[in-house]
């Protein structure tokens, strides 16, 4: 039956907590991919110039040095400084793709671990054919459809200076078509942005969805967590039980037992000089109230009726001494007992 429920139920923090750990977050892979397109953007705009003097000074050395210097001289002269210059290419867009991915969902370690079952290839088919796969597929499909479009709205845009190209100079058709290629490049990049963003909205929407929790689950892991009902029941019960038998302990201490006839009894123990006032020691009623007078009886303590004095004295906790207001008549009835003789 759980099986079938629908989930209605907005997960739990624990839920979540056991998604992430199974590496599950909300995730955009097209996100991640813009932002590390930003990256080298960035730097482009910032150390742009300085790189691409440097390939293209390594390019005319290697081209100028091959007829006069052996090749490994050169080579081993340039390929440390062309590996200097490509690789923040390769550093900068992995350093943003990874902060934006801990952005989205956290630093999550699990999809990083080895399983034996993504090398079986049913599996690979089960994702490739699966809703999911088929959503990712629409994405690519309306991604190319959408470059396409505006890389020929650009074109089209910019066919009025084509006349004037052949009549341009060297520099000026470098510079031209340095201006297309970013113009295009811009374009694209602001609309995948805008996109990969709807894409994370997208993305998040579905992780939530698939988090929810049934009933069932959720009774479930309230008992995870709180405990089963009657297993807790079963312990307070177990636990009620040993603290009345640790107070019927003390009942044997007890100086003297205040009853309300047949339903409360409340023993109170007093020592001079030990205790500033009389204490609580034990208190019950129905079956627990006879059990004290019972014990009272063997041990020879006084029990004593009093109806009003009684009903008060249970409000108080075990352990506690009697309140100043009690005081009076808990001293009337001692008094009393050491006149005849019953304590000393």
């Amino acid at each position: 039956m759980p099986d079938f429920e629908e989930r209605t139920e907005q997960p739990t923090p624990r839920r979540r907590e056991k998604a992430k750990e199974k590496g599950s977050v909300p995730r955009s892979r097209e996100l991640i991919s813009m932002f590390g397109t930003a990256g080298v953007f960035l730097f482009l705009y910032l150390a742009g110039n300085h790189s691409i003097d440097s390939i293209f000074y390594l390019i005319k050395y290697v081209l100028g040095s091959l007829h006069e210097k052996d090749i490994i001289f050169v080579a081993n002269f340039a390929f440390p400084k062309m590996v200097s210059v490509l690789i923040p290419f390769l550093i900068i867009p992995f350093v943003f793709a990874v902060f934006t991915g801990v952005l989205q969902g956290g630093f999550v370690l699990k999809p990083l671990g080895f399983e034996i079952e993504r090398l079986n290839p049913l599996n690979g088919l089960n994702r490739i054919f699966s809703l999911s796969g088929f959503f990712e597929l629409l994405k690519s499909v309306f991604k190319f459809a959408v470059g396409g479009v505006l890389f020929f709205y650009i074109v089209k845009k910019s066919l009025y200076l084509l006349p004037s190209v052949p009549v341009m100079s060297l520099p000026e058709i470098v510079a031209f078509s340095l201006k297309f290629i970013a113009r295009v490049v811009l374009v694209v990049f602001i609309v995948f942005l805008a996109l990969a963003l709807i894409d994370y909205l997208i993305e998040r929407w579905r992780f939530e969805r698939s988090i929810k929790m049934t009933r069932y689950e959720l009774k479930e892991e309230m008992k995870e967590h709180e405990g089963d009902p009657l297993v807790k029941s079963r312990i307070k019960s177990i636990q009620r039980e040993l603290a009345r038998k640790r107070m019927m302990q003390e009942v044997p201490k007890a100086t003297v037992v205040i009853t309300n006839p047949a339903h409360l009894a409340v023993a109170l123990m007093y020592r001079k000089n030990e205790t500033p006032a009389p204490k609580v020691i034990a208190k019950g009623a129905g079956l627990v109230a006879d059990k004290i007078k019972e014990i009272a009886r063997k041990h020879s303590i006084p029990i004593v009726e009093d109806k009003p004095l009684a009903q008060a004295l249970y409000k108080l906790e075990i352990g506690s001494t009697i309140p100043e207001e009690l005081y009076r008549a808990v001293a009337r009835i001692l008094a009393y007992l050491y006149r005849i003789g019953r304590i000393v």
